[in-house]
């Protein structure tokens, strides 16, 4: 991924955003831990996918696990994680290979290797997959979030996973008290309608960061709002093995 600490997807900016936060960042925070107390991860193993330094998991959820295996290729984000988790007495790999993108596009030892030799562990994509779009160039995404699904997906079947992912980003607000539970998946219509029910006709004024099709619509889905800074929203999607009850 090249100089992965400078990468759109997060690097040095999002780690000074996250220094400077403040407030902003809160409520999401509280949020997403209210909604990952709730997740059952029956095993002592876990795989994070691209969780930057962990600015947004409570140490709580990380506590769960005695031993961590963090697929960050951003060195500065990985030094960070790291400490932290080893402060909290959880043993840590950091793996700042590409075992994501590059294996799923062009073959190579990648994440479904990893998963086959963690047969057990509870593996979460921390605010990753809805960043790809920027990380995957557009003749390519088609086709990655094609072998996503028909080389990872499998994988998720028997183990305990949970996915946490942008939907839309941008100047305006979304509005709704959070965790916001729906049954399956929203559509666009239904987003600008229930999450963002202030604004006017919004969605040529939000990113679409394309999120859709990595899991199964039909699953049940949780929304969260995240003021990544002063002038700019995103709307968080959450889904998990849970839902597939």
């Amino acid at each position: 991924m090249g100089r992965a600490w400078l990468n759109p997807a997060g690097g040095l900016r999002y780690h000074v955003r996250a220094l400077l936060s403040g407030r902003d960042w809160q409520p999401f925070r509280d949020a997403l831990q209210s909604w990952l107390a709730e997740f059952n991860a029956p095993t002592e193993r876990a795989v994070l996918v691209g969780p930057s330094a962990g600015h947004t998991l409570p140490d709580a959820f990380l506590r769960r696990f005695s031993t961590i295996t963090v697929l960050e290729p951003d060195p500065i984000a990985g030094m960070l994680l790291g400490r932290r988790l080893r402060k909290l007495g959880v043993r840590t790999h950091i793996e700042r290979s590409d075992l994501l993108i590059g294996p799923l596009l062009e073959g190579g030892h990648g994440l479904v290797d990893l998963l086959g030799e963690e047969k057990a562990a509870c593996l979460v994509f921390c605010n990753v997959l809805g960043q790809t779009r920027f990380l995957v160039q557009d003749p390519d995404f088609g086709r990655f979030k094609r072998a996503f699904r028909e080389r990872v997906g499998p994988l998720l079947a028997n183990r305990p996973w949970l996915s946490v992912h942008d939907r839309l980003s941008g100047r305006l607000a979304p509005n709704f008290a959070q965790p916001y539970r729906t049954r399956t998946r929203l559509d666009d219509e239904s987003v600008l309608e229930k999450l963002y029910p202030t604004a006017p006709t919004a969605m040529v004024e939000l990113f679409d960061h394309e999120s859709d099709g990595f899991f199964d619509s039909a699953m049940e889905h949780t929304y969260f709002h995240w003021r990544i800074d002063r002038s700019r929203y995103h709307l968080i999607e959450g889904v998990s093995s849970q839902a597939c009850g």
